[in-house]
């Protein structure tokens, strides 16, 4: 374990960049230096500071030159009771948590103590927190993580009249008081934070109306709050209205427009339901004629297409053309259609090409192109064969050839 001593507090200041004058730093950081004891804070009487969380310390001891003190860190440490602390008349925040007290004492010597955070630790009894009715002026007191559990203890939270946060969460006490939450918040009327939320106006007002009269008070004063925002909320309406309606009248007037309270820019609307055109009769026919449309006879779509059409539009999926599928990116998608566009231009062309030979044969060309055609051969033909080449089928002819 390390010691405390002037050399090492000057070595912290060294590394955290602090004034190596130890009575112009006005915080330290000795925080998780596995100290024992604190010692060697003589010099640095400005103090206002001070973190030593982390540390193995078992007794406050050593803060009697830190007149200045604010707040003090002490979490994580190895406390067992609450001393040396009387000569700091100016601390404002101590944190004793996660250490191993099991009753508070030593506070009252603090009068300027305001919050007080005590989770963690080992108390359990209601002697081991009677202390705290001495310290009146505290603010914030946290006790979460503790075992207590008797009731009486909204006694000593009675006592502490300057008292605005609370934090109880984690003790047993929790469930041993009936109707927790609305318990303590009328038992302590200043309270402004309980746990884990803060204590609004109007959850107050219920409170109250719950320790008078119960269940049936607490409903008459919520739908009395209810009434009361309805109307607050009417009269901002009403206030944004008129303030609208002064806006549009001086606008009217700035344009030369007859008096009224109305937006200028609407004189041109009235109130009438609007009349829709109806639709010319030649597209009411076309409409109907195409919904009984029917397929010509060889031109069905097959059974297992409508019944896969029908299975996409049941399951909400798209229909599209093509060979698009789900698992298909934009590209594949986009080859796939250029694949049948090809195809078709392929088409286009043997038709074409299909012409030209017709053509070639009917004005006296080729011996193969006729037989193709079903025309009989004649004798003054056969010298045609000797112009085209020799055709075996129709689709073999290439636009060279032709040419």
């Amino acid at each position: 374990m390390a010691l405390m001593t002037r050399e090492a507090l000057l070595e912290i200041c060294k590394e955290q960049k602090l004034y190596r004058t130890p009575k112009l730093n006005d915080k330290l950081y000795a925080n998780f230096k596995g100290f024992q004891q604190i010692d060697g804070l003589e010099e640095y009487t400005a103090l206002r500071a001070l973190f030593l969380e982390g540390n193995a310390i078992d007794t406050i001891t050593g803060l009697s030159t830190c007149t200045e003190l604010r707040c003090l860190y002490l979490q994580q440490n190895c406390l067992t009771e609450i001393t040396g602390l009387e000569e700091l008349q100016q601390l404002d925040t101590l944190n004793i948590s996660d250490n191993s007290l099991s009753k508070l004492e030593g506070l009252s010597c603090c009068p300027l103590l305001r919050t007080l955070i005590c989770t963690n630790n080992k108390l359990s009894t209601l002697e081991s927190v009677e202390h705290l009715a001495a310290c009146t002026g505290l603010h914030t007191l946290d006790l979460q993580g503790n075992q207590l559990s008797d009731p009486a203890i909204l006694d000593i939270l009675r006592q502490m009249t300057e008292l605005r946060c609370l934090y109880l969460k984690g003790n047993p006490v929790v469930s041993c008081i009936k109707n927790y939450r609305k318990t303590i918040v009328s038992a302590l009327p200043q309270l402004k934070y309980l746990d884990d939320r803060p204590v609004f106006e109007d959850e107050r007002r219920l409170v109250d109306a719950w320790a008078v009269g119960g269940l049936d008070a607490e409903r008459e004063e919520r739908q009395k709050i209810r009434s009361e925002e309805d109307e607050r909320n009417r009269r901002n309406f009403q206030a944004m209205q008129d303030m609208r309606s002064q806006g549009f009248a001086k606008r009217r007037q700035a344009l030369g427009l007859p008096p009224g309270d109305t937006d200028p820019a609407l004189d041109a609307f009235d109130d009438e339901e609007y009349v829709f055109d109806e639709e010319p009769q030649e597209l009411v026919e076309a409409r109907q004629r195409l919904a009984a449309y029917t397929a010509r006879a060889g031109e069905e779509e097959p059974a297992e297409l409508s019944s896969a059409r029908a299975q996409r539009a049941h399951e909400g999926r798209s229909i599209g053309d093509g060979h698009h599928q789900d698992n298909m990116d934009g590209e594949l998608y986009l080859e796939s259609v250029r694949e049948a566009q090809q195809q078709l231009d392929n088409a286009d062309l043997q038709d074409d090409i299909q012409d030209s030979v017709r053509q070639t044969c009917s004005s006296g060309g080729g011996q193969q192109a006729i037989k193709q055609e079903g025309v009989p051969l004649r004798q003054d033909d056969t010298q045609d064969q000797a112009v085209l080449p020799s055709l075996a089928r129709v689709d073999d002819v290439n636009l060279t050839e032709l040419d």
